[in-house]
């Protein structure tokens, strides 16, 4: 009989926990939606094609998000920032040491650090963005164009490096080429594209992914063919990292 339980009780775990058993090998969520409109879709490590991103959706390390001619979303990245993703763009969430790493393959984001030892980087076709404590636009398109609204970025890529202050803006035509000189951005450079692109709530999500999210324990019926029997409360125990 304790048998049949255990058989009862893993099936019912299996049925309720359902696409987030899926990550359960991916580890802990890097990223959590925070707001989304239009065509937005990403795609879990693993999953044969892409479905629709929604509000509180959970993303894991090698997922990719991808945005349409009318998509833009906004994501709480456990590392302490926040990206805004703008339409036209395919980024992936890739491992890192240390600190939050996103593959921007093509399009344009906005980041928001929202703690102060936060670091991140922006990877692209044409070079590597280091951010700290800042706000930038990055936008990867025939060229990458980057510009520092608070903050500092480092631009680097295998012909050269330059440091961004708020307020410049550079751009780099090719890997082969190195990041131009930093300039002042003229009355015409700022863009609007992510003004209300985000969340009231989006320290509440932040709260929720940094404390694991999904339940803390499920509550669950179980009897025999159907039938209604005893209540039964599984604690979930978290996995820590490496185990």
């Amino acid at each position: 009989m304790a048998k049949a339980l255990m058989t009862a009780v893993l099936c019912a775990i299996t049925l309720q926990l359902a696409a987030g058993t899926a990550h359960c090998a991916a580890g802990k969520a890097v990223a959590i939606a925070v707001y989304v409109s239009g065509d937005v879709k990403v795609k879990h490590a693993g999953a044969e094609g892409p479905v629709l991103l929604k509000v509180g959706d959970d993303l894991f390390l090698e997922d990719s998000v991808e945005t349409g001619s009318d998509g833009k979303a906004s994501l709480a990245l456990i590392y302490g920032a926040e990206l805004r993703i703008n339409e036209n763009s395919v980024l992936e969430f890739v491992p890192g040491k240390g600190l939050g790493l996103v593959s921007l393959n093509a399009g344009q984001v906005w980041t928001r650090i929202l703690h102060k030892r936060t670091l991140l980087e922006i990877r692209t076709p044409a070079a590597v963005c280091s951010i700290r404590g800042t706000e930038t636009d990055i936008e990867q398109r025939q060229r990458l164009t980057v510009k520092v609204y608070e903050g500092h970025v480092d631009v680097k890529n295998t012909a050269g490096t330059v440091t961004l202050k708020a307020g410049e803006i550079t751009r780099v035509v090719g890997i082969a080429a190195p990041p131009a000189r930093p300039v002042k951005m003229g009355e015409h450079d700022a863009g609007q594209w992510q003004v209300g692109v985000t969340s009231e709530d989006i320290y509440k999500f932040l709260e929720k992914l940094q404390n694991g999210g999904g339940p803390a324990a499920l509550d669950l019926t179980v009897g025999k063919s159907g039938k209604a029997g005893k209540d039964v409360r599984i604690r979930l125990k978290k996995k820590e990292a490496g185990k």
